[in-house]
């Protein structure tokens, strides 16, 4: 299969590792660009286990492909290292596809990724392409993407022309004119309060992150992320290890992966789909599984989409 160049970004969890490489290597891309950070020197073994997940992922590539690597000799953390590794890799590749060491694509999701690479590359109003959503499915007759505000890093795909814009430092977010601006564009005060704390997290240095960032890239902007209708993404990190997310959410039971739907695509994707993304709030954000369940069964509905998010 030809696909995108890809970007795979691992640490020291060669358990959760082979998934997401067995997922690469059948996808077979012709160019392969690698983002590792360095070991901790307070953490005992963590040296070996490092240089175990890179042996792994150097055993595991055996088809013709062009390989780079981004290796931290020490370690820079979760926010530095992939920020920079991103940075460097974009500059390289124009646009790539990004999966990180415990993210499992469906296989579909690589020709997903690589047909609206190709199909946006000129559209500045498009920031990034998410494969996960959290709904399963959502409406498939629309088509294979909608527009949203939800700019998900868990299997994502993007271009250099979007990541130009991108800066570790959220200085600009201190400016209430900035903040007000964001405010009016997401136009949902649940999801701004959402980003409005992570970007405060963010930008006073609470949260070591790189992703906040790259919202608020899109949020200032005001681009829109277009997403599959159809939910491609397994996420294996939620365990002790996880740099960031401990314990599986509630809406974690019941989630899926699916075939993509057929690519016509018959709804515009110039402006975010708000009734998709109330819906992905009630499914992350109640934590009440049955308005997940409800949710995901009117995503599947136009009718019942605008019964439950008028």
């Amino acid at each position: 299969m030809t696909t995108a160049p890809v970007i795979y970004i691992f640490f020291n969890r060669p358990d959760v590792m082979a998934r997401s490489l067995a997922a690469i290597r059948a996808a077979r891309p012709a160019r392969l660009h690698l983002i590792a950070d360095g070991p901790r020197a307070h953490k005992p073994g963590e040296a070996a286990r490092c240089a175990e997940a890179r042996a792994l992922v150097e055993k595991t590539i055996d088809w013709p492909c062009e390989v780079t690597r981004d290796f931290a000799p020490e370690n820079l953390g979760c926010g530095r290292r992939l920020s920079s590794g991103l940075t460097a890799a974009f500059e390289l590749l124009g646009e790539a596809i990004v999966i990180e060491d415990d993210i499992v694509p469906h296989p579909d999701f690589f020709a997903f990724c690589t047909t609206h690479l190709e199909r946006h590359r000129r559209d500045a109003h498009v920031h990034a392409l998410c494969g996960f959503n959290p709904l399963n499915r959502y409406q498939p007759s629309r088509g294979p993407a909608v527009a949203s505000l939800h700019n998900s890093i868990w299997g994502w795909a993007s271009w250099q022309r979007s990541w130009k814009d991108y800066r570790f430092d959220m200085s600009d977010w201190n400016d209430p004119a900035v903040q007000a601006d964001v405010r009016a564009y997401i136009n949902d005060d649940l999801l701004y309060g959402f980003y409005r704390q992570g970007f405060d997290d963010t930008a006073s240095g609470r949260l070591d992150s790189w992703d906040f960032q790259w919202s608020f890239t899109m949020m200032k902007q005001r681009r829109l992320a277009l997403t599959s209708t159809v939910n491609f993404i397994e996420n294996t990190g939620f365990h002790g290890d996880a740099t960031h997310p401990h314990g599986e959410p509630a809406w974690f039971r019941g989630l899926r992966t699916g075939h993509a739907v057929p690519a016509d695509q018959r709804h515009s994707l110039t402006l975010p789909d708000r009734r998709h993304d109330r819906l992905h709030n009630l499914v992350t954000m109640s934590g009440r599984p049955s308005r997940i369940r409800a949710s995901r069964l009117a995503a599947r509905s136009a009718f019942l989409t605008r019964l439950l998010a008028p």
